[in-house]
């Protein structure tokens, strides 16, 4: 016991050493939380508590791995569960199937599959066409169900027109989702959380069966997560969140800072311990990002401290135009790496996507290596869900949509009309697509196009008398049955990297079977809820560009946070006078303060006089939170040009000279700024282009989803070389077509 406590600091062991009730542990950024979480499971298991009776939910799969090994390191018993909100919520909607009402073998749909059902949806609801589309309304459906509010709940509540069309699209959705025998993300959550709410006699079983309930992060807690979690802890309270309001940033996908705010409103007789002491961060950077956060007033009060010695100043830097902020970035990255940093210890955050065009066109010029975190997973990729699509079938025989996707992937001739035929057919006799496929007949297809889709059900069929050997063997099996070994084993680098692709599928399945172990259908879960920071291993020794929200968790010796300017950061969406509320302008504060404090050692803020916004140049006004770091351990660097100097004159000599020379200089850097804005409004896309880039998901009006492969040539004459999944390869021309990005 000494050994689990003896290096901790005082509050830390206060919080692992809280046994019975509600505990609040406000964690500052940098402060050991995971630490204190691991630690306090490894305390109760020593204490006499049964390891399956500790239930430890984060929001990543990477998060929830680390909390194992460390627990596992310290020679804890194995037996706890330690997971992601949606992992638990899957194992419990598979144990509860008949009270959830569902089937055990459901798909779990992933954003593309979720949009490309939307689209169904809204086809079938009658609003194909219209001014709602596919992304907007999963996006209302999804904060609907965040809130428990089913399709009738959102139509009895709705407003406006547009409020009914969200309500007609979300009961077609539910109805699709349903007859796929398929959930969604938001669906798992929803489903859980209306059976801890609904059935007493559930709550209480899981109450007695996890005695003791850990949450990380819970500021980011939704409500549909608030009420699984204090469902569970109904009866005994012994409920430890840990978490920070100060770093609440994901508002926009349903999070509510009130869960952490109201905590002890809840739980009345809740302890709470503030872990203050940062071991991360340098004096500087704290008082800086603690200046700036003291501004907000929905928060709990702490003071960050550090016993660190040393550091330099934080760093804010005024430049002309983006392009010369991406310079003045550049020439920092490389002073850095020449004192001996490593290019994969440095960062640059951003607020929005589009700021990292200049950045990147700016880095490679000067030959400094980097890589983008894109939002863009690995089994996203399109070869990679086509197997995945094979084996979610053999899972689920009424996924139609995988079935769509696959049945004549690799080609096999069966076209459009042939799947159109067969789908009416399977509507019309109430089967599933497979199903359908089985039964085709020559009267309704004709006798060729019949014989080919019984041969693909015939396939299926034999694929799924293996089911019960391992995933390994599942996914090779597939693999070479289906044609997708033989479609990619040309010799071209395309196909090559393909092909690797779709082999790194099967090299998970066989670590499955040596580490987890379980059923194809336990292998499609995990599958199913990686997400994309699970991937962030980190750089191989280039900078890293990402966003600021996803560089949550992460940290760095030097960190940049460019686009420091009113409009971008806080950001507003017209750039024009502000009309974000109090609570909006606070959470773009806390993603500020967590963009700061992911700095050990540098940090520095850059800003624009000028930058290019909506295709035209504007004048940008610097960020209202530099003016809220303090003066403390704060630098300013302007490095903007001079204004133009007075027309001054005088009667000759020295001085009329040098005010002359003064004025020329002045113009000829006024011009180089001219033409430097100039240069960024040639190069850059319109603004619905602005994220395009390898890896982006998009649809066209004829040939439907595909992925980008290459970006050509600058603006106007951009060339898209994209793989749409229906019809393969194409290049496009982007300003000759409408992409909608996914």
């Amino acid at each position: 016991m000494l050994d689990i406590l003896s290096d901790l600091n005082e509050p830390q062991r206060r919080a692992v050493a809280h046994r019975d009730g509600p505990l609040l542990v406000l964690a500052g950024a940098g402060s050991g939380k995971t630490r204190v979480i691991t630690r306090r499971v490894v305390h109760l298991i020593a204490g006499g508590v049964a390891p399956q009776n500790i239930l430890a939910l984060t929001f990543t799969n990477k998060a929830a791995g680390e909390m194992s090994e460390r627990i596992a390191a310290l020679g804890t018993p194995r037996g706890a569960t330690i997971g992601t909100f949606h992992a638990l919520c899957a194992r419990l909607l598979r144990e509860f199937a008949t009270e959830a009402q569902l089937d055990a073998g459901y798909s779990i749909y992933d954003r593309d599959d979720q949009l490309r059902l939307m689209r169904q949806a809204l086809e079938a609801a009658g609003l194909k066409g219209g001014r709602l589309t596919p992304s907007v309304a999963h996006a209302r459906i999804s904060n609907a169900k965040n809130e428990l509010k089913t399709p009738t709940e959102v139509s009895a509540e709705a407003a406006s027109f547009g409020d009914e069309q969200v309500a007609e699209a979300y009961a077609a959705y539910q109805r699709l989702l349903r007859d796929n025998n398929a959930l969604d993300f938001d669906d798992l959550l929803l489903k859980t959380a209306l059976l801890l709410r609904d059935r007493p006699e559930l709550r209480r079983l899981l109450g007695e069966r996890y005695r003791y309930v850990l949450i990380d992060e819970y500021q980011d807690t939704n409500h549909a997560q608030y009420i699984i979690a204090h469902g569970i802890a109904l009866h005994h309270e012994n409920i430890c969140a840990t978490g920070d309001p100060d770093q609440s940033i994901y508002a926009w996908r349903g999070a509510n800072v009130r869960n952490i705010l109201e905590f002890e409103a809840d739980y009345p007789n809740a302890t709470v311990v503030r872990l203050e002491e940062n071991y991360r961060s340098t004096r500087a950077i704290l008082a800086a990002a603690s200046q700036l956060i003291s501004h907000n007033r929905r928060r709990k009060h702490k003071d960050l401290w550090t016993s660190r010695t040393g550091g330099a100043d934080v760093r804010v830097v005024h430049c002309d135009t983006g392009r010369a902020e991406a310079q003045a970035v550049a020439e920092r990255i490389e002073a850095a790496a020449r004192r001996g940093l490593d290019y994969g210890d440095m960062a640059v955050f951003y607020r929005v996507n589009s700021l990292s065009r200049v950045l990147e066109e700016t880095l490679f010029r000067a030959s400094i290596p980097y890589r983008v975190a894109r939002g863009v997973e690995f089994f996203n990729r399109r070869e990679v869900k086509d197997l995945l699509a094979y084996m979610k079938l053999l899972v689920n025989p009424a996924d139609d949509l995988s079935c769509r996707r696959i049945i004549n992937t690799p080609t096999r001739g069966i076209g459009h009309t042939t799947l159109s035929r067969l789908t009416a057919r399977a509507g019309a006799t109430g089967v599933s697509l497979l199903e359908a496929a089985a039964q085709a007949e020559s009267d309704d297809l004709g006798a060729a196009a019949a014989k080919r889709v019984r041969g693909f059900a015939e396939m299926m069929h034999a694929l799924a008398g293996n089911l019960n050997h391992s995933v390994r063997e599942i996914a090779e099996d597939v693999y070479r049955r289906s044609g997708i070994a033989e479609a990619l084993s040309a010799e071209d680098e395309e196909r090559r990297q393909q092909r690797a692709n779709v082999e790194e599928v099967i090299n998970t399945a066989a670590e499955f079977d040596e580490l987890a172990g379980g059923t194809l259908s336990d292998y499609l879960y995990q599958v199913s809820l990686v997400s994309d920071l699970d991937h962030f291993e980190g750089t191989g020794g280039a900078v890293t560009l990402m966003t600021l929200h996803a560089a949550k968790g992460l940290e760095f010796p030097a960190v940049f946070v460019v686009g420091c300017e009113d409009g971008l950061l806080p950001f507003r969406r017209d750039f024009g006078p502000s009309d974000a509320g109090e609570s909006d302008v606070e959470e773009e504060r806390r993603l500020t303060f967590v963009g700061m404090t992911r700095a050990k050692d540098e940090l520095t803020l850059s800003c624009a006089r000028r930058r290019r916004m909506r295709g035209q140049n504007k004048p940008c006004a610097a960020s209202c939170f530099l003016s809220e770091l303090g003066a403390e351990g704060v630098r300013i660097e302007d490095l903007t040009t001079p204004q133009r100097p007075l027309n001054v004159r005088h009667r000759g000599g020295f001085f009329s000279g040098e005010v002359a020379r003064g004025a020329q200089t002045a113009a000829d850097e006024e011009r180089m700024i001219i033409e430097a804005m100039a240069d960024e409004e040639a190069e850059q896309p319109p603004p619905e282009y602005q994220y395009l880039g390898p890896g982006c998901r998009v649809q066209h009006p004829k040939f439907g989803f595909g992925t980008v492969m290459h970006l050509q040539r600058r603006w106007p004459d951009t060339r898209a070389e994209i793989v749409f999944d229906d019809v393969g390869p194409k290049k496009i021309v982007l300003r000759h077509v409408e992409l909608e990005l996914l």
